[in-house]
């Protein structure tokens, strides 16, 4: 199943007799762009990506501040359906004119849509639009951008850099939770919009001004990844491996991000404290770390589909522990929290490095949100489906059943995609 990496990451470099030069040539890679890997490891863990993680935190607020729904809250989430319809258009986009500038206009433009969430008078149209508005802009901060830079900065060391640069997301949800939560009971839920407004501001905007765009990779090598002539959307779409890959990541990437959106609240319904459950949500992101670096150190050397099975069939049995009939004890739930955390990492940091290692960089963000399109979609679909659960039955058991069933099935999906092809990139 996870079978040694038989060829280097691209095409072009150092043959199998240089291979005990790779420790060596990853960390050169990373004396010349460490800039680039931790501008990334801020952004994505600074911006639209910190507030799905965070999300949850504000659902039992604003119920109690406009009497909204769970169902009616969660039903924002349906906001992906936009970001999953304008992912592969932006990732095309990102492709020809570099991610730099798009990038900086987006954070630019997600810090307003924060204030516009702080000032809202209790209109759910209003909360709709800004959910939309947040998740189609925060595309222009995430993966789509940040994977790129770093895919087409680090080679040797790409797994384990693409795993630093996104743990920032798992970092942010391990120690954000417990600091919003303490910022939101003691100043209400509109500091705690105003607080994610002030971390993109201070922080993720101007460590991308600074560094993204300024590594010393040479400039051949970014001139021949920004290539206008790319392929077209016909030859995409006629890769199986494009639909394998894009089917796997909405199959297990959507339902971790499912459980986080209501996680708070699943715990309390289980009978967890709210700030244990605060607490257990900043475990999941420390979790999703360690997952990420785990999994970004072993495919580097093995087979990526193997490594992302294996952790799939973790967060399948975290689910089902998640779905047991009543309260739920301590230790079982730390457990739980465990397994999903660390599979949600591994999707994290194997999706991308997937795309750079089967299509190469060329083309990179517009598979990634090819890909992105079936994580939006199936995202919006779980998170709704856990809200609108818990209005009905009572309790998320019956969903987080289906939720364990999609991640076996997407480990099964990714054993398909076959061997490494060779591409000249």
């Amino acid at each position: 199943m996870m079978e040694k990496a038989q060829d280097l990451p691209d095409a072009g470099q150092a043959s199998a007799q240089d291979a005990d030069h790779g420790w060596q040539s990853a960390a050169d890679e990373w004396r010349r762009n460490w800039r680039v890997g931790l501008a990334a490891f801020l952004v994505i863990g600074l911006s639209h990506g910190a507030y799905q993680s965070l999300s949850s935190l504000f659902v039992l607020p604003l119920q109690e501040a406009f009497g909204w729904s769970r169902g009616q809250i969660a039903f924002a989430h349906y906001s992906s359906l936009m970001v999953a319809f304008a992912a592969p258009f932006i990732g095309r986009a990102i492709d020809r004119f570099g991610p730099r500038r798009i990038m900086l206009g987006g954070m630019a433009l997600s810090i307003l849509i924060y204030l516009g969430l702080a000032s809202m008078n209790g209109s759910l149209a209003l909360f709709y639009l800004l959910s939309v508005l947040a998740g189609v802009i925060g595309l222009s901060a995430s993966g789509l951008t940040c994977s790129r830079v770093v895919s087409q900065s680090f080679v040797r060391s790409r797994g384990v850099s693409l795993a630093i640069a996104r743990s920032g997301l798992a970092l942010a949800s391990a120690a954000l939770p417990t600091i919003l939560f303490a910022i939101i009971a003691r100043y209400g839920w509109r500091a705690g919009y105003m607080t994610e407004a002030l971390l993109v501001l201070v922080v993720a905007l101007p460590a991308a001004w600074f560094w993204i765009g300024r590594s010393r990779t040479p400039a051949n090598v970014q001139h021949r990844h920004m290539d206008a002539d790319l392929p077209t959307w016909l030859h995409l779409l006629r890769e199986r491996r494009v639909w394998l890959l894009c089917l796997g990541a909405g199959l297990g990437y959507a339902p971790a991000t499912a459980i986080m959106t209501q996680l708070q609240p699943l715990l309390i319904s289980k009978g967890v404290e709210a700030g244990s459950a605060a607490a257990l949500v900043g475990m999941a992101g420390i979790a999703s770390f360690a997952g990420a670096i785990i999994t970004g150190s072993l495919v580097d050397r093995f087979w990526a589909p193997g490594i992302a099975f294996l952790f799939a069939c973790g967060s399948a049995i975290g689910t089902c522990l998640l779905a047991w009939h009543g309260a739920i004890e301590g230790p079982m739930a730390g457990l739980a929290i465990l397994l999903i955390g660390f599979g949600l990492g591994a999707e994290i940091d194997v999706v991308a490095y997937m795309v750079a290692r089967y299509f190469g960089i060329r083309s990179f963000s517009t598979i990634y949100g090819m890909a992105v399109f079936f994580i939006a979609f199936s995202g919006a679909l779980g998170a709704s489906m856990l809200g609108t659960a818990f209005d009905r039955h009572g309790n998320y058991d019956a969903a987080l059943l289906v939720i364990a069933a999609s991640f076996m099935a997407a480990g099964c999906v990714y054993l398909m995609m076959g061997r490494y092809p060779q591409h000249k990139d």
